[in-house]
């Protein structure tokens, strides 16, 4: 950590969000539920389902959650062909009364796992997602919204996280499947946010760990060295096609500044800039994210090996035994890091612990705090958040990535705001009135409604009319809300 690590804003306690009603809160079978149709069964407020062409690429990144590297393993066959479904979903525990969640949603199976980060699905199913993020930012910023709903002076905040091999403790990504936070906070959710504390006040060591992971800082200047040759990638294919793709695409990633983030003046995580909010529309910036997936999760990769030895994730409630030290410092010598990175990566090998199997066994049936202080994360495990480069929100935006060993509250509890680079999201803090939970719904509605004329103005996928058949984008009726005990239904 920077010597002046201690001096940062940090507002861990201040964001205090309602949760629903208590009539709509999870009942057991969607609490337990085995498939996305089980735990959403009262909150989807529209399918779209994707065909996927020629997705033989598919789920062939290291650290896809997908399973083998053939991309048959995240294929979900109807008589149609391999389509992806996608779901807009009204969360069960809110990260704002204007939020919501894109959701992949196929139903899972030993030989189709769950599609849970960017190779799993097809290019054609990013491109949606990833549409329907550029209209949310559209949707919120339209005057007739921003009257009806009291947007003014808000924050807007998408969050994408990626964990898909973590299952024997709480994890950035709980559900294994690829999916996105539309999130907008107004002026009034976030006053409490004037009255910031610095991180040295924080004396809980849990939770200091779990809202400043201990790659807070040496993640950045790792992925600032790791994506510098950053290649766009048209077919899929994984082949480079040289330097400058990002800066074609209207990104630039921009050199860490530790000083400037312990100071509140830049957030915390490696920080792409992206020219302006419609780029999120593009074709291009699909495979952004795609060849942001496929790098963090080859620098995971290389990482595990040069720390364990191993090629793959470990097995549930076990962790890898850590290689000597010598052999570390030799591996990591391998990998063509900085010396700064390398040094701070030696650093952390010391720090860090072999699981004996007695401990493991104790986590199981201790507290999640404390599991979550003690087990790593399998990886790659990482946030990817987008927000406004500053609180006018009109103009440019960031791409922020923080990678994670052991924290687990992802992008859309725990994000930068301007002069804060640490905030958390504490939710379910009481419940939100009917009348509240009825305007949230009509939120969610109209851009549901919004959403979906644009989808299909935009013409992502060939098809037409709201079922496109075999041929593109399917789009399903928009779901209401009848009452909190039935949910939404058609």
């Amino acid at each position: 950590m920077p010597a002046e690590v201690g001096r940062m804003p940090v507002a861990w306690h201040q964001l205090r969000i309602p949760g629903p009603p208590p009539a709509f809160a999870l009942r057991p079978e969607e609490r337990h539920g085995n498939t996305p149709m089980e735990r959403f069964q009262r909150r989807r407020i529209q399918s779209l389902e994707i065909p996927r062409g020629d997705d033989s690429t598919a789920g062939t990144s290291p650290g896809s959650g997908s399973g083998s590297g053939s991309g048959s393993g995240s294929r979900q066959e109807t008589a149609v062909g391999p389509r992806d479904h996608l779901a807009l979903i009204d969360k069960a525990a809110p990260h704002a009364l204007f939020d919501l969640m894109l959701s992949e949603v196929s139903p899972p199976s030993a030989d189709h796992p769950a599609k849970a980060d960017a190779s799993a699905v097809a290019p054609a199913t990013g491109r949606v997602l990833w549409q329907t993020a550029a209209n949310f930012h559209r949707f919120v910023a339209t005057p007739e919204i921003r009257r009806a709903f009291g947007l003014e002076g808000g924050w807007p905040q998408l969050a994408l996280n990626c964990d898909p091999h973590t299952r024997d403790r709480e994890s950035v990504q709980a559900l294994k499947q690829f999916h996105l936070h539309l999130i907008y906070w107004r002026a009034g959710d976030l006053q409490p946010l004037q009255q910031v504390e610095r991180l040295a006040d924080q004396r809980d060591p849990y939770l200091r760990r779990q809202c400043l992971d201990p790659l807070s800082f040496l993640g950045p200047e790792i992925l600032h060295e790791r994506l510098a040759d950053l290649a766009l990638d048209p077919d899929g294919a994984g082949a480079s096609a040289g330097h400058g793709d990002l800066a074609r695409a209207g990104v630039t990633l921009l050199p860490p500044d530790p000083v400037a983030t312990c100071m509140g003046q830049r957030p915390l995580g490696c920080l792409l800039r992206i020219a302006h909010w419609d780029l999120l529309a593009s074709a291009a910036f699909e495979q952004l994210i795609r060849a942001l997936h496929r790098r963090l999760a080859e620098t995971a990769a290389l990482l595990l090996q040069a720390f364990t030895g191993a090629t793959q994730p470990p097995a549930p409630w076990q962790r890898h035994r850590l290689l000597p030290s010598a052999r570390i410092a030799e591996q990591l010598g391998q990998l063509g890091l900085s010396a700064e990175s390398e040094a701070g990566l030696r650093a952390l090998a010391q720090r860090l612990r072999d699981l004996p199997a007695p401990l493991a066994e104790a986590l199981r049936h201790a507290s999640a705090a404390r599991r979550m202080h003690c087990m790593t994360l399998n990886q790659p495990c990482y946030s990817l958040t987008l927000s406004p480069l500053d609180a006018r929100g009109d103009g440019p935006l960031l791409l922020t990535l923080q990678v994670k060993l052991l924290s687990g509250i992802g992008g859309a509890g725990l994000f930068s705001f301007p002069g804060i680079p640490s905030v958390r999201v504490l939710r379910s803090q009481g419940c939100f009135s009917q009348e509240d939970w009825r305007q949230r719904a009509d939120f969610q509605r109209r851009f549901a409604a919004y959403n979906s004329e644009a989808l299909q103005a935009s013409g992502i996928g060939a098809g037409t009319g709201n079922n496109a058949g075999e041929t593109g984008l399917a789009r399903g009726p928009i779901a209401r809300l009848r009452d909190l005990a039935t949910g939404w239904s058609l």
